[in-house]
């Protein structure tokens, strides 16, 4: 059962906690006021297996797995390659770095606080009928392609999960246990911002002021999905947000494209 809900004071409580004197549950993760969980503690080599991980992926291999295409090499589809990406990465944190999966975010529902639940239920369920009503619902009125619909929402929450699992699970993670939450949550967006991910903004035909408007808003998205894993050490939520602000930012024009 989700931790936090006690009976009784029903839904008084769910909007005020007279017993500690402070917003509610259902109103607390709109004023990020989550309930701090700790960061992990683990070997100091399991922090340095993590590191030598996301070094694989995202600059040896490339977080699309491009410097494997400069070989030759022809990837799956978008949504295979991010399954079999995030697969890898569990796998190895499981097997060589020897840490559970929650280490590095993968909360059971089980020990989800009711702040946590309720703000994730409202903020999801909210920008599914945001995004049903804007870029679904005229669409998918006419016969058209829906399983290539469906294929293109799978895949924008796979790429938020993945990035969010690279960038907040492992990199943040690590960082935090080396430098402290400040430090690790800053470094690790720097790198989210400036690194491999969205290093091909720089060579791309924007002006100058259009590249740094992009990255301005991409870091500060970035530190948002930061301080929320900091605070929660949940990473279903940061990632399945991501994937939201992916849907919202590609997946509606993709799909509008199938029906054309």
């Amino acid at each position: 059962m989700i931790k936090g809900l006690r009976g009784g004071t029903a839904m008084a409580g769910l909007i005020y906690d007279r017993e500690a004197h402070r917003p509610g549950p259902l109103l607390r993760g709109h004023l990020l006021r989550f309930d701090k969980r700790d960061a992990p503690a683990y070997p100091a080599a399991s922090g340095w297996v993590l590191l030598a991980i996301f070094v694989i992926f995202e600059i040896v291999l490339g977080p699309r797995l491009e410097h494997l295409t400069l070989l030759g090499t022809t990837l799956p589809d978008a949504a295979v390659r991010l399954a079999l990406q995030i697969s890898a990465v569990l796998i190895l944190v499981r097997l060589a770095a020897k840490l559970p999966w929650r280490q590095v975010g993968f909360v059971p529902l089980t020990q989800w606080t009711a702040t946590e639940a309720l703000y994730f239920l409202q903020v999801t369920l909210a920008a599914a009928a945001v995004f049903y009503f804007v870029y679904l619902r005229s669409v998918t009125a006419a016969p058209g392609p829906t399983q290539a619909v469906a294929l293109v929402l799978l895949t924008q929450m796979l790429w938020g999960l993945y990035q969010e699992l690279m960038y907040r699970g492992l990199l943040q993670t690590e960082l935090t246990r080396r430098l402290g939450a400040l430090w690790g949550a800053l470094i690790a967006n720097l790198a989210f911002t400036f690194g491999p991910l969205h290093f091909y903004y720089f060579n791309s035909t924007m002006t100058g002021a259009g590249k740094a408007i992009m990255l301005a808003m991409i870091f500060g998205i970035g530190l948002f999905f930061a301080f929320i894993f900091a605070r929660t050490r949940n990473l279903w939520i940061v990632g399945i947000f991501h994937g939201i602000g992916n849907l919202y930012t590609n997946g509606g024009s993709e799909i509008h494209s199938l029906f054309k």
